[in-house]
């Protein structure tokens, strides 16, 4: 995943805030972001649907609904891209609580407000909480509104289910109708109680996935309807096929893309689709050692596009080739569906290890390799440089190939001793000259021209 941190900030009595964002929990119509302070407090900021109420610095009480929120809402994990482009507006006005109190109840209806302030229970004394629910039943129930009445109740019962002056009060015969209603949890309700419905529905979202599509699409909740088709998409019962993808409700830019599959990855790493995906996601965010360490550890046949993409993350310097399982690399090489993609892999990848590790153990790391595949001409190279490694006689050509491999101090070390061993001769020389031009090393390389040209002179 991105090591990407995500901040909002507060203003507080005129005082910006900054916070380094955790966690998004989506949970019914609620949406609450937990966030950390500089000094490591927890700070909780709350929406309703899409927009912002309020935030306090929070000690999460048991069995609070701010628990239960990252219990058994749809929780996002920082960075997220869902979260970034929930929080499109970074800098969040907080208000008194009596400027809230009053904001909410403006805006919203007296059944919105109970849910709304239900989940302030970590923070507000369960009397004040009651006594705002009890307010607005009794004022329905003056005016003889009875099912609005028997709404509050409810939400009542949502956030305190063993309220006793609540469960009393629903079993009365007045509200029998109702309560025959609420407990057939059917399309009756979805009709009498939408806001109950939806809580209801949140019991069972793979079965309730349609209904709560299209609540969300009539209320252009985007966040909510991607995030729950993304949470379905890992945790149904049956996995699905499809591109990720095409799950998201709005354009994402391939980093956003790339990032959200390799988070989607993590959390389902048995999903085939997602295998496939979080290679490209890992190759296009540049983390190139994580990405060859998650195909090669599938040990299955690689795709051409798998293929491309291998070789040029061996030919990218940024490869930290000792982040590499060279063990998993070779079995999934040695794969005989991989055969045909060995030439172009090994070319650039040998000079990498042998850079790292040696001749010896590039060797022995090859060896599975050699039986059917002696005519790739990188197998015949380290061959014939095992094989003449130790011939003294040898040590010019062997020198020859490890420059045409890019491996000039090995090269340098060969010419070298072919120098001293045959004085007279410029060959050695002139290869010297080239292998420190090659290395940018231009004064050694002026160095051994000088030298090669006086050769030159004398021999003739």
């Amino acid at each position: 995943m991105i090591e990407q941190q995500q901040n909002v900030t507060v203003i507080s009595n005129q005082r910006p805030v900054q916070l380094r964002v955790e966690r998004l929990a989506i949970h019914h119509r609620m949406k609450i972001l937990e966030a950390v302070k500089s000094n490591g407090s927890k700070f909780y900021l709350f929406f309703y649907k899409d927009d912002f109420i309020t935030g306090k610095t929070v000690d999460v009480k048991n069995g609070s609904l701010i628990e239960k929120a990252f219990q058994n809402g749809i929780v996002l994990q920082a960075s997220h891209p869902l979260i970034e482009r929930f929080l499109t507006d970074k800098t969040f006005l907080l208000k008194s609580t009596k400027q809230v109190f009053q904001s909410v109840q403006k805006h919203y209806t007296p059944q919105e407000t109970a849910f709304i302030f239900s989940y302030f229970d970590s923070f507000l004394s369960t009397e004040t909480l009651i006594k705002l629910i009890r307010k607005h039943f009794y004022e329905y129930r003056r005016n003889g509104q009875l099912r609005k009445a028997f709404q509050i109740l409810v939400i009542l019962l949502h956030f305190d289910p063993n309220n006793k002056w609540a469960l009393e009060l629903t079993r009365k015969l007045e509200y029998q109708k109702m309560r025959s209603i609420y407990e057939a949890e059917d399309t009756d309700l979805r009709d009498v109680d939408p806001l109950f419905f939806e809580i209801v529905a949140y019991k069972e979202l793979e079965k309730n996935q349609t209904y709560l599509e299209s609540v969300y699409h009539k209320d252009k909740r985007k966040t909510d309807l991607t995030a729950l088709r993304l949470h379905l998409y890992l945790h149904s019962s049956k996995q699905d096929e499809r591109d990720p993808l095409t799950l998201l409700e709005g354009s994402f830019t391939e980093s956003e893309y790339a990032n959200l599959l390799w988070i989607m990855y993590v959390e389902a790493p048995q999903h085939k689709i997602l295998q496939e995906k979080a290679f490209q996601a890992l190759m296009h965010l540049n983390k190139t050692s994580e990405a060859i360490n998650l195909l090669t550890a599938r040990k299955t046949a690689l795709t051409a596009s798998e293929g491309e993409l291998l070789v040029k993350a061996f030919n990218d310097e940024e490869t930290d080739i000792t982040q590499i399982n060279l063990s998993f690399l070779q079995e999934s090489l040695e794969i005989k569906e991989n055969r045909m993609l060995l030439d172009g892999l090994l070319q650039p990848l040998i000079p990498r290890i042998l850079n790292e590790y040696g001749l010896t153990y590039v060797y022995t790391w090859l060896k599975p390799l050699y039986e059917g595949n002696q005519n790739l001409s990188i197998l015949s190279t380290i061959q014939t440089m095992v094989d003449i490694q130790d011939n003294p006689d040898k040590q010019f050509q062997l020198g020859k190939l490890y420059h045409k491999l890019k491996q000039y101090d090995d090269a340098i070390t060969c010419f070298d001793w072919e120098m001293e061993l045959h004085p007279t001769d410029p060959t050695p020389v002139q290869w010297l000259t080239k292998v420190y031009r090659e290395m940018g090393k231009l004064e050694e390389s002026n160095t051994y021209m000088s030298i090669y040209s006086k050769m030159q002179r004398v021999s003739h």
